[in-house]
């Protein structure tokens, strides 16, 4: 007998086609409680990559300035010196400015937004000491990813941040005021680049940081 034949019009034949391969490469459903594949991807054992990024950059000098005699004043942190550097000690009109935070909202701020009813309550209220706003801060810093806590000293933080994709290095420092619950801060790239890494850095700190009562002061005019 002769073989049987199978009719079909083109469109027909193609779209069965389509259908036979498409379920010869398809990969297994995943379940309901299986968490969704994230792609990773990184360029760290790239050769040269290291030289680009700043990860075999040393480490800058970096810490306090201005601390006077004894270090009786609140002193600040270095200068932007670099593409990318951010900081809380610049110029407001810089485009490196980026405002600090304070660790006491309520004692920031204008006073004469407050009726004296409110400021006697407030009064009342037990302020966040230094000595626990930076414990909060360490706390913070230290689970960062890629963070590394470099140095602490008197109101001050030191960190290194590696990122986890191309190996850059990151130095970001924190220094608390001396008679005021204001913290001001600075982040910058070993090799100069864009300040966005540095941005959401800080932005992500700091979102972290208002489940302990912090917050941005906003921007500074004077």
């Amino acid at each position: 007998p002769s073989p049987m034949r199978i009719e079909c019009d083109r469109r027909s034949c193609l779209a069965a086609a389509v259908s036979a391969i498409s379920a010869a490469f398809s990969l297994p459903h995943p379940t309901a409680n299986a968490a969704p594949a994230v792609p990773t991807f990184s360029v760290k054992g790239i050769p040269g990559i290291s030289s680009i990024t700043g990860a075999d950059a040393p480490r800058p000098e970096v810490g306090v300035i201005g601390r006077g005699k004894d270090s009786a004043k609140s002193g600040r942190l270095q200068f932007c010196d670099k593409r990318g550097c951010i900081s809380s000690f610049s110029s407001p009109s810089d485009e490196s400015y980026v405002p600090p935070w304070t660790y006491a909202p309520d004692d920031v701020g204008a006073v004469s937004s407050f009726s004296a009813g409110k400021r006697a309550i407030r009064a009342t209220v037990e302020r966040k000491s230094q000595d626990v706003a930076l414990a909060e801060l360490r706390e913070v810093i230290e689970a960062a990813e890629g963070a590394t806590l470099v140095k602490e000293d008197s109101r001050y933080l030191y960190a290194e941040f590696e990122d986890a994709r191309t190996g850059a290095k990151d130095d970001v420092e924190f220094l608390f005021s001396l008679d005021s619950p204001i913290v001001g801060y600075r982040s910058a790239p070993r090799i100069a680049q864009d300040d966005r890494r540095q941005r959401e850095r800080i932005r992500s700190l700091r979102k972290t940081l208002e489940t302990k009562g912090w917050k941005s002061i906003g921007r500074i005019v004077g």
